[in-house]
């Protein structure tokens, strides 16, 4: 798998992470204005149908409607209309053009009503006055007071309930929602890419780990395997030196192979540590005696100051850990390494060359190419090890050389 396909991971999980949010909320968005609108819309005209059909309104009712009522109806409107305001008198009018026994939802002005309107005839009435005041003062009343036929015209009434208010609302909670929506669709995304920028980063130290262990593997099996044919062609005479040489070899690959193992059993967490009690400054001791020869034969001036300190560690895997950074540390040590335990703190110092920035930021990934071109394992394996105890490490720079912390409080 190339870099290319690496980098498209993080993209592809930003637009999958982002466009599932945002769909979803989309989806819910439009669920709620149809739900809430239409909720809106049914309450405003079963209170219109049933304000209109004589009924009385209750608690399930949530508008009360409001009643025009024209004397005479819409054939009076000439001397009526002025009586009501301008949005009443665009209302009647409506009413006036349009049959509406049941609730309707019209848009007036820019404003949402639902309107209802019914006539009633009472061509009965001026009989019923005429029998009982008379003819006379019947005149009298048609004359001076109201007109009779206007009543015998009958009367209108309109009821409507203005939703506006209450769909502007609903509107409103719908872009603010929707404006929430691209927001925690964004975060998402950016969560997304997060994800798979960790994940790009996972899979290319896979593969950068797999083409350093191969090649790792490589260099011992590729000496082996010239001196064994320098043997077989009767080339190489010297059998000590090169069974010396072989052995080296075998030990190197053999390590290196352990360390993989024990990488792998440590990323899968089946790695248990059977700890007991400890005197640490004796074990730096130990672990440092197998390193004597090489202090000797390079002429390193090493210095200890271990004060007592018990601790409860696996010693096996304590030793691997100890091992391989007192390893690097003589490794690349030009003089003298420094080992001190005070205060529940392991100190490792040595005068090396100087370590940038960068490399000693990468220090602990495993198989990291540093600008010396160095690779490995172990100082990856220590720390997790350290880490496992519930330690921690630390390398940082000193006036001379790098020093590593391991704190054990």
């Amino acid at each position: 798998m190339n870099n290319s396909r690496f980098k498209n991971i993080r993209f592809k999980i930003a637009a999958l992470v982002g466009g599932s949010v945002l769909l979803t909320l989309f989806i819910i968005l439009i669920i709620l204005q149809v739900v809430f609108g239409r909720q809106t819309e049914k309450r405003a005209r079963d209170s219109v149908n049933t304000y209109m059909s004589g009924s009385v309104l209750n608690s399930d009712h949530q508008y009360e409607p409001t009643m025009i009522e024209l004397s005479g109806g819409f054939d009076n409107l000439d001397k009526t209309l002025s009586y009501y305001s301008k949005q009443e008198q665009r209302i009647i009018k409506w009413c006036e053009s349009n049959n509406t026994p049941e609730a309707k939802r019209v848009k007036i002005n820019s404003r949402i009503y639902y309107v209802a309107s019914r006539d009633f005839e009472n061509d009965m009435v001026s009989s019923v006055i005429t029998a009982l005041v008379g003819d006379d003062i019947l005149d009298f009343i048609n004359s001076e007071i109201f007109p009779l036929e206007e009543l015998d015209a009958g009367f209108t009434i309109i009821a409507y309930v203005d939703v506006t208010s209450e769909l502007a609302t609903i509107k409103k909670m719908s872009i603010f929602f929707l404006i929430a929506a691209v927001i925690i669709g964004l975060i998402g995304s950016i969560e997304g890419y997060m994800i798979g920028r960790r994940l790009e980063r996972s899979r290319l130290a896979e593969k950068q780990f797999f083409e350093n262990t191969s090649h790792e593997l490589k260099t011992p099996l590729t000496s082996i395997r010239g001196y064994a044919e320098g043997i077989e062609r009767g080339v190489i005479t010297d059998y000590k030196k090169t069974g010396r040489v072989i052995t080296k070899e075998t030990e190197k690959m053999s390590r290196l192979i352990e360390e993989i193992l024990l990488s792998a059993r440590l990323d899968s967490g089946a790695m248990q540590l059977h700890k007991e009690t400890l005197d640490l400054n004796e074990f730096v001791e130990e672990c440092l005696m197998p390193m004597e020869g090489a202090v000797i034969s390079r002429n390193l001036n090493v210095n200890l100051a271990l004060s007592p300190c018990k601790v409860s560690a696996d010693p096996d895997r304590l030793e691997q850990a100890i091992t391989n950074l007192i390893t690097n540390a003589l490794k690349y040590a030009k003089s003298s390494l420094f080992i001190k335990l005070e205060n529940g703190q392991l100190r490792m110092q040595n005068d090396c060359e100087y370590i940038s920035d960068n490399d000693l930021s990468h220090l602990f990934d495993r198989f990291y190419t540093g600008e010396n071109g160095n690779t490995g394992i172990g100082l990856a394996l220590a720390r997790e090890i350290i880490l496992l105890h519930g330690w921690k490490i630390t390398a940082g720079r000193t006036s001379d050389g790098i020093e590593f912390v391991i704190d054990i409080r």
